[in-house]
């Protein structure tokens, strides 16, 4: 390789560096094979630098490349058109180093790099990742600032130091960009599945599935209410209506099915929805809810959601959603009533909500009609239903497995032993039984109020299920939870105190269930991060939300020219104090030596300083003539001037001492009368 064009050594590690940085972010990305080709590329690379090796031959970077090609076609198809498309370019920006021979080469992996650094906010938002990727900048800009060094410049720490300057004097700016710079929506859709496996509820339920989901600590999502929060045994989050049965499982039925995909091909609607007339001692909750990713369209919100964001669709189970599944963490507002909802039902609906199979669960279909021959109207009926549920039965987590056929029969009178998914099944089966139309409904209750900031979290293991019925005398759906008979403490307690002793409770959080994060040093410092987190999500990611509110409370009226002033004033000053900053540095004296030479030049008159063009060595000569009873002192500096400057083995003490040589000798000289001022210089 010729010199011209190789590399510094500094410059090689750091790019070496800036691959490995930019890369570990998608290490659970893309597949892991890109990460194998990486470390090849790496070391090809290296015994190339090192002289021992040679460039591969066109053909085998070729043949590599399509054997990428195809990979990445195969990967197509249990992976995203996102993830493809970024492995394709970390492919690309790995297989470049193979023949990286001019300094340019080397400028196009980096400007990728920078590519890749941006692409790993499509994936993650956190804060941990934030810091990193600046960490990654910074890196990637010092390795840019060696490209063009010389070999014999192999200052490795001087480029890192430079960079991390260079960021933080475009921080101000950066910040005002962010403030004021307008966000604009993506120009096209693209799918962000990642791969990565989602917790929470689906679009059916069988017996265990929302137990199992007690087994996880991870968060479902965060609300701040505005009003005082709702007591503990009214926080019922609804996500969804499971409204058909086949003899074991719920699931959404076609009807519904049919009414999602209208509502999301329909045209926004305003941000206020009528649902019916409420129940007058129902009270309206306002609040704002910040949701992680389901891979789901449908959103979680407090009951009965009242209003929401224009980009959501309700249908008729009350079921909020939205066009696309949730893949990334969100942000929205809502107002939600907590009280019955007067509805009036068509012949087709009512028939909808009593759908059952033809046959199964005979015993469950007798002691339905049992209670309608007791009881007089609807109310008398649940009443008795809730009161068999209280007698005999046992909310656990870990229930005995049922039967494929007659389910609900074996658990309501053989088992008696579930969780609330049982317990809303058997009870939608009952009243269905009875003529009685209803649906079991998914969602969450509860959640834990974090003292630092007032937000409510709520986590997998608050998921939960209920019922809700449809009485004809007053039109109106009520809720139902037979939990609350058979478990009185779920509606009082949090599901952690509740469960803390059953086996199977946070099973895959097992430093939630063994108490480490949950002592009282430890939890403080998980609410106080997700306090700041959830403020970064309110305030960085989701920005976009505030920006015209809190401009406005700036500026008044937003206008072009406002926007420019608040651009233009901020930027100019912060120019002028990088121009002042530029200026003072240009003056000043580089090292000690400079400086004690600017202190002796001080206590000289005009005719007696440093000339311009005139050396040390004849400065200090002409010193000499002129102060004779300070000869010995002159030459002494002269001297150590040139050891200082020339020595290979440099004395760490001489610099030093030529200071305080012209220390002792500034009071002399202003005392004592120059003998030949007008002697010219040697």
């Amino acid at each position: 390789m010729k010199p011209l064009f190789q590399l510094a050594r500094s410059s090689m590690i750091w790019l070496l560096v800036s691959i490995l940085m930019v890369m570990a972010p998608y290490i659970s990305i893309v597949p892991s094979w890109l990460f194998v080709l990486a470390l090849l590329a790496v070391g090809w690379r290296l015994m190339v630098y090192r002289g021992r090796w040679s460039f591969p031959h066109w053909g085998v970077r070729v043949g590599v490349m399509l054997l990428v090609l195809a990979g990445l076609v195969a990967e197509l198809r249990h992976s995203s058109v996102m993830v493809v498309t970024v492995g394709l370019l970390i492919a690309a920006f790995v297989l470049k180093l193979t023949e990286m021979y001019r300094r340019r080469d080397a400028l196009v992996i980096l400007y990728v790099a920078f590519l890749l650094i941006v692409c790993s906010f499509l994936f993650y938002q956190s804060i941990p990742m934030a810091l990193y990727s600046l960490l990654s900048l910074i890196v990637v800009t010092a390795c840019l600032n060696t490209v063009y060094r010389s070999q014999q410049n192999n200052d490795i720490w001087r480029p890192l130091k430079r960079s991390a300057v260079l960021y933080m004097q475009a921080l101000p700016m950066m910040l005002i960009l962010f403030l004021i710079f307008p966000r604009i929506g993506p120009l096209w859709q693209v799918d962000m599945n990642s791969g990565q496996s989602f917790t929470g509820l689906s679009d059916s339920m069988s017996p265990g599935d929302v137990s199992r989901l007690t087994r996880s600590a991870e968060i479902a999502f965060r609300a701040r209410f505005d009003d005082p929060l709702p007591p503990e045994n009214r926080r019922y989050w609804r996500g969804l209506t499971y409204d058909q049965f086949d003899g074991r499982a719920w699931r959404r039925s076609d009807v519904l099915v049919a009414q999602s995909r209208a509502a999301v091909k329909s045209k926004p609607k305003p941000q206020q929805t009528v649902l019916g007339d409420l129940a007058p001692n129902s009270q309206t909750y306002h609040y704002q809810v910040v949701m992680e990713p389901t891979g789901q369209r449908w959103r979680y919100g407090l009951d009965t959601p009242l209003r929401y964001p224009a980009k959501f669709r309700q249908i008729e189970d009350w079921t909020l959603q939205e066009a696309q599944p949730l893949m990334q963490r969100t942000q929205y507002s809502l107002a939600s009533r907590i009280g019955a909802v007067r509805e009036a039902l068509s012949t087709a609906q009512i028939d909808h909500y009593l759908q059952l199979p033809s046959t199964g669960n005979a015993k469950a279909r007798q002691l339905a009609q049992r209670w309608v021959a007791e009881q007089s109207d609807i109310k008398g009926f649940t009443a008795q239903m809730m009161s068999f549920f209280a007698r005999d039965f046992r909310y656990t987590l870990e229930p005995p497995l049922l039967q494929q056929n007659d389910s609900i029969d074996q658990f309501l009178f053989q088992s008696q032993q579930g969780f609330c998914g049982h317990f809303a099944s058997a009870g939608v089966l009952l009243l269905r039984a009875a003529g009685i139309p209803a649906r079991v409904v998914g969602g969450y209750l509860g959640g834990e109020m974090n003292p630092v900031d007032g937000v409510l979290t709520v986590r997998q293991y608050e998921a939960h299920a209920w019922l809700e019925y449809w009485d004809k005398e007053d039109l109106s759906w009520h809720r139902l939870d037979p939990t609350s008979v058979v478990a009185p403490l779920r509606l009082e307690q949090s599901a952690a105190q509740l469960f803390s002793n059953e086996p199977s409770f946070l099973a895959d959080s097992m430093l939630m269930r063994n108490g480490f994060l949950s002592g009282a040093f430890l939890k403080q410092l998980r609410q106080r991060y997700e306090a700041i987190n959830y403020d970064w999500h309110r305030w960085v990611l989701n920005f976009h939300e505030r920006q015209s509110g809190l401009l406005q409370r700036w500026l008044g009226d937003i206008s072009v020219v406002n926007l420019l002033l608040m651009i233009m004033l901020p930027g100019a000053l912060v120019l002028s104090l990088v121009a002042v900053s530029l200026l003072r540095r240009r003056g000043a004296p580089k090292d000690d030596v400079m400086k004690a030479l600017a202190q002796l030049d001080r206590c000289l008159g005009p005719k007696q300083q440093r000339r311009p063009g005139e050396t040390v060595g004849q400065f200090f000569d002409r010193l000499s003539l002129a102060f004779p009873t300070l000869t010995e002192e002159f030459e002494t500096l002269s001297r150590c001037y040139e050891q200082i400057r020339y020595a290979e083995d440099l004395n760490p003490e001489l610099p030093q001492q030529f200071k305080a040589i012209i220390v002792r000798c500034c009071p002399l000289i202003l005392k004592a009368s120059p003998i030949d001022a007008a002697r010219p210089a040697l």
